[in-house]
């Protein structure tokens, strides 16, 4: 590798922790309660978490473990928590302090309930094993949940009244292609409603917008999160070979920039600010040759990013 090329380093312009996310760890640390499962889907986030004293339980730990225990007060999670589950913390005498992120509280819950009210049937398309879908079904029911074409061909055939929502992380392309897949296979009339959250669409416009001009793609942030792993898959569409997703710094390694120009990175909803800092960083000690910190704008022009490596104060 020339020590004599320089690297653009450019960061998406929508990248890393959204209000849903930043709200819960404020009130996971202005609380310090025990947390009923991964209070986010971040392994630095959750790790911070504990080594503030603050006990990370089981997602769904029974009732009866959780008074045996002496609990009095829980958190739940930003990715919601089942309502039955809820109504047996309160009837059990449990206070819960709800993370939930807003959207699914205000915007996704609300949708199912209000399209039963109209006499629907809801399919919620995706993941039926994440906690967000999970707690989301629960909110009706007549819920259905699909991932997948050969689940979309188990559905009944004689519902009348059909409507669509979605995970807030998933895809548009993945929505769309199954709203499509029932429409051609079960139901014509189906409504379709965009339920995927604002910031989760500005980071994934972001990494495509991205990811069509530059050399290679960095993804920051967990293997186990949804929306991180969906921007990882996005930015493989346009770059299959030099797409690497990482949620620690560390896993960077120096041959991942040998030939590279430009650099993108990209950071789901979960992923604090800290942690991109830090791939930042450890881009400026491996790297032998001139790096230049950058960041895209929404409307696609480069700036002079918020970052100066610790080499250079």
């Amino acid at each position: 590798m020339s020590e004599a090329q320089t690297l653009e380093v450019i960061l998406a312009h929508s990248a890393g922790t959204c209000f849903g996310v930043q709200g819960a760890i404020d009130i996971a640390e202005q609380n310090r309660k025990p947390i009923l499962g991964p209070l986010v889907h971040n392994n630095k986030t959750v790790s911070d978490l504990a080594a503030q004293g603050i006990p990370i339980l089981e997602r769904y730990t029974g009732l009866e473990k959780l008074k045996g225990e002496g609990l009095k007060e829980v958190i739940i999670t930003a990715h919601g928590y089942p309502k039955e589950l809820k109504e047996k913390l309160k009837e059990s005498g449990i206070k819960f302090h709800d993370a939930t992120c807003p959207v699914l509280l205000k915007w996704v819950y609300s949708k199912i309930e209000y399209f039963e009210g109209q006499g629907y049937h809801v399919v919620i398309v995706g993941n039926p094993d994440h906690a967000e879908i999970i707690a989301s079904r629960t909110y009706g029911q007549k819920t259905h949940v699909v991932y997948s074409e050969e689940e979309i061909d188990q559905l009944p055939a004689n519902l009348e009244k059909v409507v669509a929502i979605c995970q807030t992380t998933i895809t548009r392309d993945k929505f769309e292609h199954l709203v499509n897949y029932m429409r051609k296979t079960k139901y014509p009339h189906l409504k379709a409603v965009d339920t995927r959250c604002k910031p989760v669409k500005n980071q994934q416009e972001a990494v495509e917008m991205l990811a069509k001009w530059v050399d290679a793609m960095i993804i920051i942030g967990g293997f186990n999160s949804s929306n991180t792993t969906n921007l990882a898959r996005l930015a493989k569409k346009f770059l299959p070979n030099t797409t690497y997703h990482v949620d620690s710094a560390d896993m960077i390694k120096l041959e991942w920039l040998d030939g590279v120009h430009n650099l993108g990175l990209g950071a789901g909803t979960s992923t604090p600010k800290a942690q991109i800092k830090e791939v930042q960083q450890r881009i400026a000690d491996i790297y032998p040759g001139k790096i230049l910190f950058r960041q895209e704008s929404r409307e696609g022009e480069i700036l002079d990013a918020n970052f100066t490596p610790r080499d250079e104060f």
